[in-house]
């Protein structure tokens, strides 16, 4: 029975308590999200993009599936002790309550101080490659203005100011959006260099390196040290999946009579939907396990029973059921209600707030429209869709609306004759008696008499003037304010 799941599903604990679906996404998305310590030689690898997590821990539980991983022989609470153990979360205590109203909705509230103690503290390290031919490597076709080198030039594309003459920024340097990082230029003067996009930043690590066929190459590595922030995900091995919604001190937070103080405070109204009463379980046996008992196995399909790891708590001097009494940490009262604790193993995913950010006012734009890039690297516009707007307009804000989809939008204006309802085209024409002068004119009027400017999205000019190509003519009618 130990062996009827994948090996995803197999060390998830209390799996077969556990609705499918949530089993599901556990081992189909967490698993692969979760930031974990991945390998052994971080220093020296060169992977586009990895996190690693700074202090991951061992589940208190275990799973004869889990114990078999990297064995070459295995039974039941035997392990090799030669075997590299990786994980990819933390064991957390975790409070099922609710604080304040800001854990709602799948939110967690977290303990300020134990994530200044290092708890889901993780590294995001992104690499970036150029390459260099050799003049060894070039034949007589190349020619010497097309060879490339690594070096440092004035560059119109970004700053210089950390580069030392080799192209390179020096290590441990901290670069910011905007930066050049890596200087590279051809022998006539043209500047290939690389440079950070937008919202990039680290310190720097270098790797260098050739290959077989005469290129060298180099590797600027920025490395990021991230401490959870509000809006990361994070989620149990149960599939309850929640964002980070209030970091609240130690000293705000319940505790316990032995002055035990969660780390996380998930809401209640999580589980009985959801039926994943396997993450009770988890954390009603690492109780027990935390404080001695001899129940460790958490294999689906051949777990304890609910009475077991409920003798075991009580036995270790607990409620049978987890169940505590605990002190409002504002007040110093006694809570009336009793809150069930326990430690849980707690992942954080790779969704994190700083990837996904997004403001802006006015920046770039496309040459064809003029209206907002669509990439976040390209500091691109922030959507607002129809159903967007018809909630700016249920609440009657026109002035918001005419901002957003107009003046930081694309903002432009065009002339109307108002004779004959047509666009007015701005022309340079000739006069009698007088020098050429530059202004609208209509030309289906062919005359410049009550020409109005209005205010239009550049988007509306522009399909105007695409359809007036293919002979489709579109009247205005205009009005003096």
């Amino acid at each position: 029975m130990s062996f009827l799941l994948s090996l995803s599903c197999g060390i998830i604990p209390f799996a077969n308590h556990d609705h499918a679906k949530r089993v599901l996404f556990q081992f189909q998305k967490h698993y692969q999200q979760a930031i974990g310590y991945s390998t052994t030689n971080p220093s020296i690898r060169v992977d586009t993009l990895t996190h690693n997590l700074f202090y991951p821990q061992k589940p208190l539980f275990k799973t004869v599936l889990s114990d078999s991983l990297g064995t070459p022989k295995h039974s039941i609470g035997q392990t090799s002790h030669a075997k590299h153990e990786y994980y990819n979360g933390q064991c957390a205590i975790v409070a099922v309550n609710v604080h304040l109203g800001y854990n709602q909705e799948d939110s967690l509230v977290m303990n300020r101080a134990s994530l200044e103690r290092g708890m889901f503290r993780s590294e995001h390290v992104r690499s970036y490659k150029a390459e260099v031919f050799n003049k060894e490597s070039f034949g007589k076709k190349d020619k010497a203005e097309d060879n490339t080198v690594f070096g440092k030039i004035q560059s119109k594309i970004g700053h210089v100011d950390k580069l030392d003459e080799d192209g390179f920024p020096y290590v441990g340097a901290s670069l910011q959006s905007g930066d050049i990082v890596i200087g590279k230029h051809a022998e006539s003067g043209s500047d290939y260099s690389m440079k950070l996009k937008n919202g990039e930043k680290g310190s720097v690590q270098i790797v260098l390196s050739a290959n077989d066929g005469g290129k060298n190459f180099a590797t600027v590595s920025l490395r990021q040290v991230r401490s959870p922030s509000l809006g990361d995900k994070f989620s149990s091995m149960h599939g309850q999946k929640g964002v980070l919604g209030f970091l609240e001190s130690q000293e705000n937070f319940p505790f316990t009579i032995q002055g035990i103080v969660p780390d996380v405070v998930i809401n209640p109204h999580a589980f009985p939907s959801r039926q994943t009463p396997g993450q009770l379980l988890e954390a009603a046996l690492g109780k027990g396990i935390a404080l001695g008992g001899s129940l460790k196995y958490a294999t689906p399909f051949s777990t304890p029973s609910v009475e077991d790891i409920t003798n075991q708590l009580h036995r270790c001097g607990f409620s049978r059921w987890g169940n505590e009494r605990v002190y409002n940490g504002r007040t110093g009262e006694m809570v009336e209600s009793l809150v069930f604790m326990g430690p849980t193993f707690y992942q954080k995913l790779v969704h994190m707030s700083e990837d996904k950010v997004k403001f802006r006012n006015i920046g770039p734009v496309h040459p064809l429209t003029r209206q907002p890039v669509a990439d976040r690297k390209r500091f691109d516009g922030v959507k607002v869709g129809e159903m967007e707007r018809d909630c700016i307009i249920a609440h009657g804000p026109t002035a918001n609306l005419y901002e957003r989809l107009y003046t930081l939008c694309d903002a432009s204006h065009m002339h109307v004759c108002r004779k004959c309802n047509n666009m007015a085209s701005v022309i340079q024409r000739s006069v009698p008696r007088g020098p050429k002068i530059r202004g609208p004119y209509c030309r289906f009027c062919e005359s410049v008499e009550d020409v109005v400017k209005v205010n239009v999205p550049y988007g509306a000019k522009l399909i105007c003037q695409e359809l007036f190509s293919m002979g489709i003519a579109i009247e205005f009618e205009s009005e003096l304010c």
